[in-house]
């Protein structure tokens, strides 16, 4: 891709949105929703800020689940840290994955494992997905007053969302996909991606945990959303938001706007006018309600960033320059990375380890290609693996194999 694609690729959706809300502003009349928003009832919104909190502290739950799975344990403050990063990046970021991407970084730094740190993200978005379908559906047997608007939306979000679980799921179907992917390049690395996600999905217990938790999220998304009527005086059945709502999740997903502006104000126009006869103003500022806070929220997410970020360039590090044989080192390093995504600045680490406990190049180099080996064999022996293979690494001694 050219430079001049990528930079409209980027600029496409920041364009979309201010197209849609310049639209919907010069149709309702952007003075009126501005005076709504800024009069919002503070007591409302610091319950929706509240609630909102509540949800990422939930997600961080139901990642932890995810990750303990694939026996990564990972603090729920750490997790909930890297949450409120990714939040962050979806907010301001033109892409809908941007804050996955930012939280895979930040736990695959801590972790070593970005990988299976993926395959965790990847896990819980389909059980998201999955559960803001059964949350929409079971809403649609107490208001089915509404089946007639929304019910194929639903359906389709259902159907879609249980289709890729079941791809990733079950095994016959999780090993074409293998198979057909290679296991060398890049290709390979998502091929093990695959393999970690199957694994991920593969604990019913786990499972079961994550989708609750994932109901209790969307319930929380809901209750915002109701907080943000609420706070423009336009309050609205929450019953009739459990339905809306999730549809209304599910039409952002659509990557054509920046953080869903114009799109998600105009379905709550649409649909919010249909069912409850909400007049367009208020409904778009309840919209813009909601996504001030979620970017309020988000804020300290950014924060976050920019007081824990560091480079990963690796000889952007003073402290590799002190390590011996630099230039040995580093193709086994990146080999390695390559081959099972460990994380590179988490393998330096290693390797200053090693050197630090007194371990020749050699040594380094033997213990680097044990951790690399280890990540292929099955969970149910790799926690007692790693712990060898530190005890060995540690003690320089040459019999390990």
């Amino acid at each position: 891709m050219t430079p001049a694609r990528k930079l409209g690729s980027v600029l496409v959706r920041p364009l979309v949105s201010i197209a849609l809300l310049g639209a919907l502003f010069w149709r309702v009349g952007g003075g009126d929703i501005w005076k709504t928003v800024i009069e919002a009832d503070p007591s409302a919104t610091g319950l929706a800020v509240l609630l909102t909190i509540a949800a990422v502290i939930v997600s961080a739950w139901k990642w932890q689940l995810l990750l303990r799975a694939v026996d990564q344990d990972v603090s729920l403050f750490r997790l909930s840290d890297a949450y409120l990063i990714g939040l962050f990046f979806n907010n301001f970021l033109p892409s809908n994955i941007g804050g996955d991407v930012a939280r895979a970084h930040v736990i695959g730094r801590h972790t070593g494992r970005l990988g299976v740190v993926v395959a965790s993200i990847a896990g819980e978005r389909l059980l998201a997905g999955l559960a803001l379908g059964a949350t929409a559906s079971v809403a649609l047997v107490v208001r089915q007053d509404l089946v007639g608007v929304v019910g194929s939306g639903v359906g389709a979000v259902m159907f879609g969302f249980i289709a890729l679980t079941a791809l990733f799921s079950i095994q016959q179907i999780r090993g074409y996909l293998i198979r057909q992917l290679g296991q060398s390049g890049r290709r390979g690395s998502v091929a093990r991606s695959v393999e970690s996600l199957g694994r991920t999905l593969s604990d019913p217990w786990t499972v079961l945990a994550v989708f609750a938790l994932s109901v209790i999220f969307q319930g929380l998304v809901v209750a915002v959303a109701w907080a943000g009527f609420l706070a423009v005086g336009a309050p609205v059945p929450i019953g009739v938001c459990f339905v809306l709502i999730p549809v209304i999740s599910a039409i952002q997903l659509v990557p054509v706007s920046l953080g869903g502006f114009g799109v998600r104000e105009g379905a709550y126009a649409f649909l919010f006018g249909q069912c409850c006869a909400i007049a367009p103003t208020a409904a778009i500022a309840s919209s813009l309600v909601f996504a001030g806070v979620v970017m309020g929220v988000s804020m300290v997410g950014g924060v976050r960033f920019a007081m824990t970020w560091v480079t990963t360039y690796e000889m952007a590090n003073p402290d590799l320059a002190s390590l011996p044989d630099l230039d040995r080192l580093r193709p086994v390093v990146n080999r390695i990375a390559r081959e099972t995504w460990f994380n590179p600045d988490w393998l330096w680490n290693f390797c200053r380890s090693m050197h630090s406990a007194g371990l020749s190049t050699d040594q380094t180099i033997a213990a680097l290609t044990r951790q690399g080996d280890a990540n292929r064999l099955p969970r149910s022996k790799r926690a007692l693996r790693r712990v060898q293979l530190w005890a060995f690494a540690l003690r320089g001694s040459p019999s390990a194999g």
